[in-house]
């Protein structure tokens, strides 16, 4: 069930750029365009160049040793990489077009994982765009639009289904996951408007632990069985974004849980603990599990740590020389 972390990401990142660009508008009438993206850009591609370097130097460096491609999904045995089709690989990725690459027949290179953020640097580039012309309209009229742009993705999966045989494309296609970020998207216009006219919300604490619950419940129990493509994807996002909004107006004892230091401290270098667990979960695959898998996730959270504290925070300061709103 640990896609369902995918979902939950993906809603939960659509919320928070579309209340960024919502703020920026409300501010300073207008988004800057040039800031936007340059602070997308310091906040994300270092820690991935870093990431892909270091991958990089080791293929070059080990290209005959079987344990660069024993991916978590394989039978722990390896096998050597064709070092050019990798590097294309590598290049693909920097460019976030990894969850393409997949559909159009896979990746030489083991970075799977980066399919979801390809996935989501795809949003940032179009979503603006979208939404600023949406922003030109009614509220009502951007939100019922929206809501037909949301039904759409939503039925895509349906369409591409093909009795199975389009698992794939819908697992990783950009329309069919933007369902999510589009979800989260629609949850901060609302939550945006309702703080703008100081609208009362109800039962908020309710739906909230019922989003909670719906969240846990599907990713504990669920398999890959047709509802993980074709209902799961959109159902998770919803019960996702009765949590957010909620989490943004309330101290209660949801968000104090959620306050831990310690969950606080790994929720800063998460994206570093993206990019880097799943190198050591191949790396170490190939050995056995009571050592591989402990060493494993240290090794990880140790590149995370070195990746947030000699990249991505330096990078984020250099960042904000391109912040217009505080937040």
């Amino acid at each position: 069930g640990g896609w369902a972390g995918v979902d939950v990401f993906f809603c939960l990142s659509g919320f928070l750029i579309t209340a960024l660009i919502l703020d920026e508008q409300r501010v300073h009438g207008r988004l800057d365009w040039v800031s936007f993206y340059a602070r997308r850009a310091c906040r994300l591609l270092p820690a991935l160049l870093l990431m892909l370097a270091v991958w990089t130097a080791t293929l070059l460096a080990f290209n005959s040793r079987g344990f660069l491609g024993a991916t978590p999904s394989g039978d722990g045995t390896g096998r050597v990489i064709d070092i050019s089709r990798a590097l294309t690989d590598v290049v693909v990725a920097t460019f976030y077009l990894a969850n393409w690459n997949i559909v159009d027949g896979g990746q030489e290179a083991p970075l799977g994982h980066l399919w979801s953020l390809s996935v989501e640097e795809q949003f940032y580039l179009l979503w603006p765009v979208v939404l600023v012309g949406l922003l030109a309209l009614g509220s009502r009229l951007r939100l019922w639009l929206l809501g037909a742009l949301i039904a759409l993705c939503a039925v895509l999966p349906w369409v591409l289904w093909n009795d199975g045989a389009g698992t794939e494309r819908i697992y990783f296609g950009t329309d069919t996951r933007a369902v999510g970020l589009l979800i989260g998207a629609f949850a901060a216009m609302v939550w945006h408007r309702r703080k703008a006219t100081n609208t009362p919300t109800r039962y908020a604490a309710a739906r909230a632990w019922i989003g909670l619950a719906v969240v846990l419940y599907i990713a504990w129990t669920a398999e890959d069985s047709p509802r993980k493509y074709l209902v799961y994807l959109t159902l998770l996002a919803v019960a996702v974004a009765q949590v957010v909004p909620y989490l943004a107006d309330n101290r209660g004892v949801l968000a104090r849980g959620l306050a831990r230091p310690w969950l606080i401290w790994l929720g800063k270098r998460s994206y570093a603990l993206y990019l880097w667990h799943y190198l050591w979960a191949t790396w170490t695959h190939v050995l056995p599990a009571p050592v591989g898998i402990p060493l494993g996730i240290a090794a990880s959270l140790v590149c995370a740590e070195l990746s947030w504290r000699l990249v991505e925070r330096p990078a984020s300061r250099f960042g904000r020389r391109w912040t217009r709103v505080a937040h």
